[in-house]
């Protein structure tokens, strides 16, 4: 199926654009193939996303109010068609998700409406199995906005953002007065239902792009405000349980999402660009973690951050997300991207 044929005002030109989003000036590298997917049943920005047994998960984040929801909309992947997942017990935003042990793990987040986040160290699991979420051991401390997989049986999550503490450094020039990004890095044995503290990341950063290949787990780019653009690359190794340095990202951004296809960690949009009237990034570029090199391919579809990514097949489906700087506009639309 075409993007013209399943959205109103796709205009061929150059690679597809959606028209009521300006395309940003980006010479194609390589190509890709850009497609469309049946639209999800509600609009959802900022949630957290897992593939399972042949479904594509979309949880929690909110829609134009930025309040916390509930709300899990699952894809067949069989039957392409959108429909209710079970709720989560209780609301969340800017969580992360994982899958081990064939159950969806989902991790911290914010509660309250996004400008008065707060940052909560609850975890849940789903089990398809049973059709229901439990609680599980908590975060060791309240952090949202941050990294979240899985490798095996361990969960690691790193970076993300928590409430500074009263008394601490002043913030820095443009930094936001309540709320710092952070390095601490959390590792859940999910067997033993038990949190520890990991090897912190060198470059705090919260809203990162992330994604697990080969037994490693990948933080790209992120934001420290107010720099928006971080371009830097960490990959944990449980093995060695010790954190390295990939090749940096060339376009330096936060808020956008990353998923794994025939083995590179492809990183989609994101937020921060200042040479955008819209403030996001058209940016698809593609890490190759066995040369540690990047590829540029040409830019989104429907540029926007804050979406949803998940990788099935021989393509990443793209739910979701906002066409504008801190939220607006969030829509229900899909895409799907894949290689050439």
């Amino acid at each position: 199926m075409s993007l013209r044929h399943a959205w109103v005002g796709v205009t061929l030109a150059a690679g597809l654009i959606y028209s009521s989003v300006p395309s940003f000036a980006q010479a194609p590298v390589s190509p890709g193939v850009w497609e469309a997917a049946p639209s999800m049943k509600y609009r959802q920005n900022e949630a957290s996303t897992a593939v399972l047994g042949g479904k594509i998960y979309v949880i929690g984040g909110f829609e134009d109010e930025s309040a916390p929801q509930t709300r899990v909309q699952v894809f067949d992947l069989a039957s392409k068609t959108w429909s209710e997942g079970v709720p989560l017990p209780e609301p969340v935003h800017h969580s992360g998700a994982a899958v081990a042990n064939g159950r969806i793990y989902v991790v911290g987040g914010f509660d309250n409406v996004f400008p008065k986040r707060e940052p909560i160290a609850r975890v849940v699991a789903f089990d398809p199995a049973t059709g229901k979420w439990e609680h599980k051991a908590s975060l060791p401390a309240p952090v949202g906005a941050m990294a979240v997989g899985a490798v095996g049986d361990l969960i690691i999550a790193a970076g993300g953002e928590h409430r500074r503490a009263p008394g601490g450094p002043a913030p820095k020039e443009g930094a936001h007065p309540l709320y710092e990004p952070i390095t601490n890095v959390y590792l859940y044995d999910t067997k033993a239902d038990r949190w520890s503290v990991g090897p912190p990341l060198k470059v705090a950063r919260d809203h990162p792009q992330w994604d697990t290949v080969g037994g490693k787990f990948y933080v790209i780019g992120g934001r420290d405000r107010p720099v928006y653009d971080i371009r830097t690359v960490e990959i944990f190794d449980p093995a060695t349980k010790s954190w390295s340095e990939g090749a940096p990202m060339p376009t330096g951004r936060s808020g956008g999402n990353a998923a794994v296809l025939n083995g590179r960690i492809v990183v989609f949009g994101g937020e921060g660009n200042n040479a955008s009237p819209l403030g996001i990034f058209d940016s698809v570029e593609a890490y190759d973690p066995k040369a540690n090199s990047w590829e540029k391919f040409g830019p989104m579809a429907l540029p926007r951050h804050s979406l949803s990514a998940g990788s099935a097949g021989d393509r990443i489906y793209l739910p979701g997300g906002s066409p504008k700087r801190g939220g607006a506009e969030i829509i229900d639309k899909v895409d799907t991207f894949r290689f050439k």
